[in-house]
C-alpha cells in the first residue's frame, strides 16, 4: 500500500471545518467531545472561537472605558458613533471651562448682563441675525438701487411682517429692507482693495492694514453720531424712527461707491472726477430715499405724535446730510 502524504492534510482540514460549524464529527474521541461541549477547543483545552470573540468584545469595551476615563476616544464604529460622545463631552467641557473664566473675568453680575444682552441681539425678529438673512438675488437688486436709485420707480417703504405683530419682513423678502451683509462685506473689500492698490504701487506696508482699518472705522463712528445726534434733537424719542442697527446698515452702504472709487481711472483727471461726482450723487439720492421713507414709520404703517413741521426739518436735515456731508466724508476716504 502506497503512502498519500495528503491525506492526513485533507483530513485533519476536513475535522476543523466540522468544529468550526460546530458540527462534531463521527469519528470524534469522546474527551475532545466532551472538552467541546464545556466550552474548551480541540485536543489543545483553550476556549473555543465563539467564547473567545465575546471575551474579546469585553476586553475591547474595557479598553475603550479606560480611554474614555483617561481622556482618549475609544474604538469608533463604522457608523462614527464611538467619536460622538467624546467630542460633545470636550466641547463642553471646553464651554464651561471658557465661562466659568469668563464670568470671574468680569463678575458674576456683569456676565448675567451680558448674557441677557447677547440673547436679546442674536434672537427675535430685531436680532442682527434678522439683518444678515439675505439672497444672492436681494444683494444684486439692492447694488443696483445703490448705485443706480434714479431707475427705481417702485415704493421705498418697508414691508411689514403678516406673522409678526409689529415687525418688518427680513431683508430676503423685501428689497427696501436694511441688511448688515452688504455693509459688513463691502467695509472688508474697500481695506483690501485699498491696500492691494498700495501694494501695486509699491508702498506696501503691513501697518497701512490697521491704518486705515482704524480710520475707516473713526469716519463711520463720526458719520453715525452725526446722523443719530440730528435725528434725536429733530424727532422725540415716542415716535417710530430707526433703530441704531438700521442706521449702521445705512451708513454701512458707503462702501459700495467707495470701492468703485478705487476702481476709476486715475487718467485723464475729468473722468476721475465725474466718476466720483456720480457716485457720491447717487448715494445721496439713496440714502435721502431710503431713510426718509423708513424713517418716521413703523410696522403698522403709524407715524405716532410727529408733527409735519418736524418731518418738514428732517427732510431738510436728511438732504444736507446725505449730499453735502456724506459727499465731503466719501471725499476724504476715497
Amino acid at each position: 500500500m502506497s503512502y498519500n502524504p495528503y491525506a492526513y492534510a485533507s483530513e485533519e482540514g476536513a475535522v476543523n471545518d466540522r468544529f468550526d460549524q460546530g458540527i462534531p464529527g463521527r469519528d470524534m474521541h469522546p474527551v475532545v467531545e466532551q472538552q467541546q461541549q464545556q466550552g474548551k477547543g480541540p485536543i489543545t483545552g483553550y476556549p473555543s472561537r465563539a467564547p473567545f470573540q465575546a471575551g474579546s468584545q469585553g476586553i475591547q469595551g474595557m479598553h475603550g472605558n479606560q480611554g474614555m476615563a483617561a481622556g482618549l476616544p475609544g474604538p469608533s464604529s463604522s457608523s462614527g458613533a464611538g467619536n460622538g460622545p467624546f467630542q460633545s463631552g470636550s466641547t463642553s467641557m471646553a464651554y464651561q471651562l471658557g465661562q466659568s473664566a469668563f464670568s470671574n473675568f468680569i463678575g458674576q453680575e456683569n456676565f448675567s448682563q451680558f448674557q441677557a444682552t447677547v440673547s436679546k441681539a442674536t434672537s427675535g425678529s430685531s436680532g442682527l441675525s434678522h439683518y444678515f438673512q439675505v439672497t444672492t438675488a436681494y444683494v444684486l437688486r439692492k447694488l443696483q438701487i445703490i448705485l443706480m436709485p434714479f431707475l427705481n420707480k417702485s415704493n421705498w417703504q418697508r414691508l411689514p411682517d403678516p406673522q409678526v405683530q409689529g415687525a418688518f419682513l427680513p431683508p430676503k423678502d423685501d428689497v427696501n429692507s436694511p441688511d448688515l451683509y452688504i455693509p459688513v462685506m463691502g467695509l472688508v473689500t474697500y481695506i483690501l482693495i485699498w491696500n492691494m492698490q498700495k501694494g501695486l504701487q509699491g508702498d506696501f506696508n503691513p501697518e497701512n492694514l490697521y491704518y486705515k482699518l482704524s480710520s475707516t472705522l473713526a469716519f463711520v463712528g463720526l458719520d453715525l453720531v452725526i446722523l443719530k445726534l440730528g435725528l434725536y434733537l429733530l424727532v422725540s424719542t415716542n415716535s417710530p424712527t430707526a433703530s441704531f442697527i438700521e442706521l449702521i446698515c445705512y451708513v454701512g452702504y458707503k462702501f459700495v461707491p467707495l470701492t468703485l472709487v478705487l476702481f476709476s481711472p486715475s487718467k485723464p483727471f475729468y473722468a476721475s472726477m465725474l466718476a466720483k461726482v456720480y457716485l457720491f450723487i447717487a448715494f445721496g439720492v439713496f440714502l435721502l430715499r431710503a431713510v426718509k421713507f423708513n424713517l418716521f414709520f413703523d410696522a403698522n404703517n403709524d407715524m405716532g405724535s410727529i408733527k409735519k413741521s418736524t418731518v418738514k426739518k428732517c427732510n431738510y436735515f436728511l438732504f444736507v446730510y446725505g449730499f453735502f456731508w456724506q459727499s465731503v466724508l466719501m471725499w476724504l476716504m476715497a
